[in-house]
């Protein structure tokens, strides 16, 4: 894996190949502090390892919809149709900043329809995202379908989004950032709000987006993704954590959580 030059790097991983068609069990967690030349890693594959982005392909797909035009803005509502979801909080009314904060599938399977086939695979490419591959479906291709991305790819993705060279208008990106950002002490997803960091110091600003579900592969995959601010210090971090069945939901957060914690970010 290579780091930015001008960032530090702290990764947590056992190994897996990148290669392999069914990711084994593993986790990974990456760490750069931006505008810190120091690289502090433990080495292993793992971070090139491409799965589903789940959820957290959330991100792209706001910033892509803001910036066609296809959303007007955070505040734009779209109607729950009274379809059958997966979690109660999913069963309303919708605006892209309270369906990218509950993690809202539907909401944004409106907003591929929206963009169309042709629209998502120029985002993809304009992003570089993961392996850019939407064929699979218009409404499900980032949810264990054709659609992979790395840890590593999922950094570079968020330190574009923080430094402002997404291909995308300046207010998409100031918009998707500011409904990526979570209550103090917590994490909010489809499940509702979990404790994260205990007691955040004075002045710090979580911004994240989970992920969850099956690999194509048929492995579960969890993703916490974000970026962590405090006074004039700021760090980008990925949390991927890929296993069985038996794989504990909130098994990414835990993980970021500690580690956070760990780096001082948090505490």
């Amino acid at each position: 894996m290579r780091c930015a030059i001008a960032l530090a790097c702290v990764v947590w991983v056992s190994a897996v190949s990148p290669e392999a068609a069914r990711p084994a069990a593993g986790s990974c967690f990456i760490l750069h502090e931006v505008g810190v030349g120091q690289i502090r890693r433990s080495p292993s594959s793992t971070c090139a390892a491409r799965v589903s982005p789940q959820s957290t392909f959330k991100v792209p797909h706001a910033l892509a919809a803001l910036d066609a035009g296809v959303i007007s803005g955070v505040d734009e509502k779209i109607a729950y149709d009274g379809r059958p979801v997966d979690f109660p909080l999913w069963r309303q009314d919708h605006t892209l900043a309270t369906a990218m904060r509950d993690s809202v599938v539907w909401y944004f399977q409106e907003t591929a329809k929206r963009l169309g086939p042709d629209r998502e695979r120029q985002y993809l490419a304009r992003f570089t995202y993961g392996n850019q591959d939407s064929s699979s479906g218009l409404t499900s291709f980032w949810l264990g379908g054709s659609l992979a991305i790395s840890p590593d790819e999922q950094l570079r993705f968020f330190e574009r989004l923080y430094d402002g060279s997404l291909p995308v208008s300046r207010k998409a990106i100031e918009s998707v950032r500011e409904i990526l950002r979570q209550p103090a002490g917590s994490v909010v997803n489809a499940a509702g709000a979990h404790p994260f960091g205990g007691r955040w110091p004075e002045g710090t600003v979580l911004s994240a987006k989970t992920g969850a579900g099956s690999t194509a592969g048929g492995a579960i995959v969890r993703w916490l993704v974000g970026h962590v601010s405090r006074g004039s210090r700021s760090w980008i971090f990925v949390s991927n954590v890929v296993g069985g069945s038996d794989t504990p939901a909130l098994a990414a957060i835990e993980q970021a959580e500690r580690a956070l914690q760990e780096a001082r970010v948090l505490r």
